[in-house]
């Protein structure tokens, strides 16, 4: 839900905006020169705001979407551009790859998209909603995809709810409609596929896959980003309001409230090994949290940047974070840890 950061903070005519809060359009203050302990690279090419970045399961390849309507695939190792990808014509607002990694998927306001990642061609593709897309998962098993859908704008008649498609026929099973809280802005599923959370203009809407029923509603609230850890036993959400919290999925009770971003947090993302929180938001910081005690373990500052998107790789020994600069940075985890 990133927002392009424009000196007269205009709002654009994009599905990025969240109009959830007032904040979006508030003047951001003066930061602090970059961190620069632990960036190992600066990733350039994007020509408008990042909007998402995601490592492949083999941790060769980092995918990133942005305003400029492009999928880039880009190769860790180099941090050279392998390809882009154009089959958007607007802004694109989420990418995804799959649990296998031979498959991509991104999400614009009016397509989604599945794209082969071994030769760049599009497998699948859904568009002419009465919607907007805003973000997209696949199931851990790879047999589903979901899409997050609302109009934060109000000015269409539109569906408020989370896409369930089936990946190897692409039909579409179901379309959850969210009871009363308008806007989807974020979806995750749990380790075992049974359980999906979507982060929502109303708070936090937990449905069983199997029945396609609400388990549970948490929060209350403008959610902007959800995230699973990774054995499934908490759910991490931001907020627009810039707090960051843990739930407890056997209890569906709150475990924790981390202390709050300056403004919207816009990413959310566990290490792989499920002991550490990265955030980022509209304060133009990283943080990462010790998710067993809750304890600030450093903070990165990008400068005059909305940090809109954090990803680990799949060992946990990078980090790469996206942001309103156009820049995709890659962070050395022990590095940072070690300030």
């Amino acid at each position: 839900m990133p927002v392009r950061h424009n000196s007269d903070c205009r709002l654009p005519i994009a599905v990025g905006v969240l109009l959830l809060s007032l904040l979006a359009c508030e003047a951001l203050e003066p930061l602090m020169p970059a961190t620069t302990e632990g960036l190992l690279a600066t990733l350039q090419g994007h020509t408008d705001t990042v909007t998402c970045v995601a490592f492949s399961p083999d941790a060769i390849t980092l995918a990133s979407s942005s305003l400029d309507t492009t999928v880039r695939l880009w190769d860790v190792a180099t941090s050279e551009e392998v390809v882009t990808l154009g089959g958007h014509h607007i802004q694109v607002n989420a990418v995804t790859f799959s649990p296998d990694g031979t498959l991509l998927a991104s999400a614009s306001p009016k397509s989604v998209i599945i794209w082969d990642v071994a030769t760049g061609a599009e497998q699948r593709r859904w568009d002419g909603f009465e919607t907007l897309m805003h973000t997209v998962a696949f199931s851990p098993d790879g047999t589903m995809l979901a899409a997050g859908s609302g109009d934060p704008f109000g000015s269409m008649q539109t569906e408020y709810a989370v896409w369930l498609w089936n990946v190897a026929t692409g039909e579409l099973e179901a379309t959850l409609q969210e009871p009363e809280y308008g806007t989807v802005w974020s979806i995750a599923f749990s380790l075992n596929g049974t359980t999906l959370a979507s982060g929502n203009g109303g708070g936090i809407t937990l449905w069983d896959v199997a029945t396609r029923e609400v388990r549970a509603s948490l929060s209350r609230g403008a959610i902007s980003r959800v995230a699973f850890s990774p054995d499934g036993t908490l759910l991490a959400s931001g907020s627009a309001s810039g707090s960051v919290r843990l739930w407890d999925m056997a209890t569906d009770q709150e475990q924790a409230t981390l202390a709050k971003h300056d403004g919207i947090v816009y990413a959310l993302a566990f290490s792989p090994d499920g002991k550490i929180l990265a955030s980022g938001g509209q304060d133009g910081v990283v943080r990462l949290w010790n998710v067993a005690t809750g304890d600030a373990l450093a903070a990165l500052r990008v400068p005059q940047t909305w940090v809109t998107s954090v990803a680990f790789s799949p060992d946990g020994s990078l980090l790469a974070s996206g942001g309103s600069d156009r820049l995709i940075r890659l962070w050395d985890v022990g590095q940072v840890l070690e300030r």
